[in-house]
């Protein structure tokens, strides 16, 4: 996965679609969260659009992405508050590396469980790194009937009941328009909300 990632890289910030997702995806945070001090995994990270918005207001962000060049533009920004991690997350990965010793105020992802090869899977580990108040959010593209790019509703509920999370709100805050039409945007708040 990491490989065609690296390709996009150079160009991900220059893209006026991924730059508006950001800030539509932002906007939708800054309305459900109260991001103060918060410490917070932006999960599939990218070049760090979302962690850039986030860094003024929060006291941490691990940013963790399996793609290096996608780091590298992030650690590029020089984001005082932001420590980057090049991986991909896996059980090793949480009881190996120190950043995750401490819980997680937040976590976002923001365009990336429909790309993740075991989006349930990763919600059990992504969960285990809340804080007990701890607040998971998702932005992903809307899949109306499960077969096209992105994660259906359903499928997202499914999920996040499968993962342990008691209360979760999942909705369609924002749509997109490109040359390749209009598409929706599901957003899935689960946890302390």
């Amino acid at each position: 996965m990491s490989d065609s990632w690296d390709d996009y890289a150079s160009e991900w910030d220059a893209n006026k679609d991924a730059v508006l997702y950001a800030d539509k995806a932002y906007q939708t945070l800054i309305n459900v969260v109260n991001l103060k001090g918060l410490r917070v995994l932006d999960f599939g990270c990218g070049t760090g659009l979302l962690s850039e918005r986030m860094a003024p207001l929060v006291d941490q962000i691990v940013a963790l992405d399996p793609s290096p060049k996608m780091i590298s533009a992030l650690d590029a920004k020089q984001l005082p508050c932001v420590e980057t991690l090049a991986a991909e997350l896996t059980e090793e990965l949480i009881t190996s590396s120190s950043v995750f010793e401490t819980p997680f105020d937040l976590v976002v992802a923001s365009s990336v469980c429909s790309f993740l090869p075991d989006y349930e899977q990763t919600l059990l580990l992504l969960k285990r790194l809340l804080s007990d108040k701890g607040i998971f959010i998702q932005w992903d593209w809307l899949d109306l009937d499960g077969s096209g790019t992105g994660l259906t509703e359903n499928r997202i509920s499914t999920a996040l009941d499968g993962a342990g999370f008691k209360r979760f709100k999942v909705s369609q805050p924002f749509s997109l328009t490109s040359d390749y039409g209009t598409m929706s945007v599901v957003m899935a708040a689960a946890g302390g909300i």
